[in-house]
């Protein structure tokens, strides 16, 4: 996956649609297609808008809950030719936050530069930051001809 990092401190899903997607699906490309779709409810709740963004765009989507959410074994053994998107709270920033899988491992948009970790090294860093599951899913995603 190419590596792409956050502009601003709320465009993470942009960069790891942007990444899942790979080229010719660009940052920019994803920020200018996000805005024709609803990105939160009538209560002003966040919505996953790129699971139907993802669709329309010819990719399968699957919401898949984790078999063992304490140690992330799912991400670590994705299917041959998919890609993964784990959504994750930050208490201390009292933000969600997402970050991009592969076979290789992790990328957190965050980091500047953005660049692969280990799903071991991830999940040591999320639990020493106290980071939560609000949910124990993810979402993989597999392009018809493959990645």
């Amino acid at each position: 996956m190419e590596k792409i990092s956050q502009r601003t401190r709320d465009d993470c899903v942009v960069c790891v649609v942007a990444m899942v997607m790979e080229p010719p699906y660009s940052y920019e490309r994803v920020l200018e297609d996000s805005k024709k779709y609803q990105q939160t409810d009538d209560q002003g709740r966040f919505v996953a808008w790129w699971a139907d963004y993802l669709k329309d765009e010819g990719f399968e989507v699957e919401h898949r809950a984790m078999s063992d959410p304490t140690t992330f074994s799912d991400l670590a053994s994705l299917p041959e030719g998919t890609r993964a998107m784990l959504v994750f709270r930050m208490p201390h920033l009292k933000i969600n936050h997402i970050v991009a899988i592969d076979h290789r491992g992790v990328i957190d948009p965050q980091d500047h530069p953005a660049e692969y970790q280990s799903v071991a090294d991830f999940q040591q860093i999320f639990r020493i930051e106290g980071w939560q599951l609000p949910y124990a899913n993810f979402w993989l995603v597999r392009k018809p001809n493959g990645f």
